[in-house]
């Protein structure tokens, strides 16, 4: 278990999905906010805090709002740092398919972390900055050193600045829900996982 807290990103207008609100999907028959939740809570042994609308937080031990609203990951970001205690930092999207494959992948990167923390590349060499454990306070002051530029600004921006150790996960698992098709998608591999792990009656 990762001595951190966590933050969990869900105030996106979800512009890819219509206009609706990512974190209330539901995958499973739970909310995406919740899954993610409820993998922190498996996986950290600090808080979890979710930076959205207080209704994406109802199982978050606080709930912050980023400022302006819709002002983008990074500006959710330095928002929910004022919260965090821990010395360590567990920050993650909303919309992860797979949130306990993420945050067991972390954990084991974790085992040695480079000098500001860890974050998650995909097959693609693709980085997942949305996927990472983050030592606290180095963040935060890249952050604070940015001001009101985090404001729709990339997360790159802030997290560039951190001496990271990459740890690769497989596509699929660190695959966000953020369009139409990747909710089909998803409802339709949980669908079939569900029906493969049922007894066969006999």
């Amino acid at each position: 278990m990762m001595a951190a807290d966590a933050l969990i990103l869900a105030g996106g207008c979800g512009s890819r999905l219509g206009g609706l609100d990512k974190a209330e999907l539901l995958l499973g028959g739970q909310r995406l906010v919740d899954r993610v939740v409820r993998a922190c809570r498996e996986s950290i042994s600090g808080q979890v805090i979710v930076v959205g609308p207080e209704t994406a937080g109802t199982q978050a031990d606080a709930v912050l709002r980023e400022e302006p609203e819709f002002a983008g990951p990074l500006a959710a970001v330095a928002v929910g740092l004022r919260a965090v205690k821990a010395d360590w930092v567990v920050v993650l999207s909303c919309d992860l398919e797979y949130p306990a494959a993420v945050c067991q992948a972390l954990s084991a990167a974790m085992e040695t972390p480079g000098a500001d923390g860890v974050v998650l590349v995909d097959d693609n060499e693709r980085t997942q900055w949305l996927a990472g454990c983050y030592r606290t306070e180095p963040l935060r002051e890249a952050c604070e050193a940015l001001g009101a530029g985090v404001v729709n600004a990339p997360v790159r921006r802030a997290f560039n600045n951190l001496r990271l150790n990459r740890a690769k996960i497989s596509g699929e698992k660190s695959a966000d829900i953020d369009t139409p098709e990747a909710l089909e998608e998803a409802r339709l591999r949980q669908k079939n996982s569900t029906q493969s792990t049922k007894p066969t009656k006999t």
